[in-house]
């Protein structure tokens, strides 16, 4: 296995030559092995400080996200059409890289790549304040900034998936990725309600600090994760577009994933549009101001945190198919709501947004962290770069063109329309998941689901 955190991982599991050459490992050498002993997660320290960087990261990437749409809609004025691309620019990466990034990742020492990604966006995010306060900043800017984030989030996420399953055992697997997104929902809940916060007492591009901020601590986590990491074994065959056919080849001819990728993509196009349209939805329809949406996109993102608690349970009764096919319809049938706020009073709006989003985050958390958890354990440790390279490459290659459909919508049917248009199509998504394999997967293994504290 390339990555060998021996305080985390059991010898039997980690396979490597006697004698392996200096150049090739890095990190604590002097670690204590664990020999065959099992590390709950709580113990492991590679995964802890893992859970701490990502962490980081999510709050930085929630409070990025919610400052660039005010910055956009209220400071420079952008027009419908402008914060479509925007929001294109945001993954646009995940469609033009992110094939080629799971080879590239699958060569590389994970935890190099994932500093590397943090410190370029460190430098990307910087440059906001900085040029606004020179007076030179455009909304140009702005897009060249979240083409540079997308790009160096491509490499951080492609690694960190591929390296959860190389410091825990098989059966922690599902636990770790749970916690993972429990994390997230924690920072979906309070990084909108820290960002409308400094947005309401700071200038909006002073937030991008803040931001910047977590990203240079999220590298440090992740550079003090102990144990050492093995440089991965060079390719039988050296070509990129070769091996990375090879994860397209493996994705397309396994029985249970590839028809799930075709709906996962539709999923996320659909999804990426009602996500774009959100903030024109709030700000400019409902007249919120930044401070208002922020809070109010915490409150509901408590769903989540809500859904990674229950997951194993939701899964242990209904089984994995039902679980990710169920989920998926029940989080997008949710989003329903977004578009009728219009038809209720302003203070009825805000109620109405908060339990979209907790009915709505609750569900899709729990559909995340089971397909997520399902293709970890059934993909070989050789292939799993490329094989999160190629699902990123559908959820999130796809989601630059969610955005321009959206953009473009908005400017035709208005953003109630439009909304209402991808809200349904994110239904349809959901609904084609049912007649896929894994909808009739519901064998459940149980070391997978309950786990190791």
């Amino acid at each position: 296995m390339p990555i060998s955190s021996r305080a985390a991982i059991p010898a039997s599991a980690r396979p490597r030559p006697a004698s392996p050459d200096p150049a090739d490992v890095e990190g604590d050498a002097g670690a204590a092995d664990a020999g065959t002993r099992r590390v709950p997660l709580s113990r492991n320290s590679a995964f802890t400080h893992l859970w701490a960087g990502e962490t980081a990261s999510q709050f930085g990437f929630q409070v990025a996200a919610l400052a660039t749409s005010a910055i956009a809609i209220t400071v420079l004025g952008a027009t419908e059409r402008q914060i479509g691309v925007l929001g294109a620019l945001q993954t646009v990466a995940f469609l033009l890289i992110g094939l080629p990034a799971g080879a590239w990742v699958d060569r590389w020492r994970k935890r190099r790549t994932m500093i590397a990604a943090d410190l370029v966006r460190v430098a990307a995010l910087a440059s906001i304040p900085i040029a606004w306060a020179a007076g030179a900043l455009s909304i140009w800017h702005l897009m060249a900034v979240a083409a540079v984030l997308g790009f160096a989030t491509v490499f951080f996420d492609v690694s960190y998936q591929s390296f959860v399953p190389a410091i825990v055992d098989n059966d922690q697997i599902g636990p770790a990725n749970g916690r993972m997104e429990a994390s997230f929902q924690v920072a979906r809940v309070g990084g909108p309600g820290l960002a409308g916060w400094l947005l309401g007492i700071v200038a909006a591009p002073v937030a991008y600090l803040l931001t910047a901020a977590t990203y240079a601590f999220s590298a440090i986590a992740i550079w003090r994760i102990p144990g050492r990491e093995s440089r991965p074994p060079a390719p039988r065959d050296q070509k990129l577009w070769h091996q990375v056919r090879e994860g397209i080849d493996y994705v397309s001819g396994e029985p249970l994933l590839g028809p799930l990728f075709l709906c996962i993509s539709a999923a996320a196009l659909t999804g990426q549009g009602v996500q774009t349209l959100l903030p024109l939805l709030a700000l400019r329809n409902l007249g919120m101001s930044a401070t208002a949406l922020g809070t109010l996109l915490s409150l509901g993102a408590l769903g989540g945190i809500a859904g990674a608690l229950v997951q194993s349970r939701v899964v242990l009764r209904l089984g994995e198919g039902h679980t990710i096919v169920a989920c998926n319809v029940a989080g997008a049938l949710a989003l329903a709501g977004l578009p009728l706020t219009v038809l209720v009073p302003p203070s009825g709006a805000a109620l109405v947004l908060v339990v979209t989003n907790l009915v709505s985050s609750f569900f899709i958390t729990i559909y995340n962290i089971t397909q997520m958890s399902l293709r970890q354990r059934i993909c070989s440790p050789e292939l799993l770069g490329r094989l999160n390279a190629t699902f990123r490459f559908a959820v999130w290659g796809v989601m630059p063109i969610g955005s321009l459909l959206s953009g473009v919508a908005a400017s035709h049917l208005g953003v109630v329309g439009a909304m209402a248009v991808f809200v349904a199509g994110s239904v349809l998504a959901g609904l084609s998941m049912g007649l896929t394999p894994v909808a009739h997967r519901n064998r459940i293994d149980n070391r997978a689901l309950v786990g190791a504290a």
